[in-house]
């Protein structure tokens, strides 16, 4: 996976994309879309996959949750 969310041991969340570490998801998240905007704009918050464009990531929310 290209940046986004990572699930690590002892429920902590690391970057996908630095790999730094935090203790809640929020965090991350909010460490993703500061410190690495542009390259992982849009995360699903179902899965936690991260997209680069609008388009893909719709397409990856009707093909993968029908949504």
């Amino acid at each position: 996976m290209k940046g986004g969310v990572l699930k690590v041991f002892d429920k902590k969340y690391g970057c996908g994309t630095c790999g730094l570490h935090f203790k809640d998801r929020e965090d991350v998240i909010m460490h993703v879309r500061e410190k690495h905007a542009g390259k992982s704009t849009f995360l699903c918050i179902t899965c936690d996959e991260s997209f680069d464009s609008e388009s893909a990531f719709k397409l990856h929310m009707a093909r993968d949750h029908r949504i």
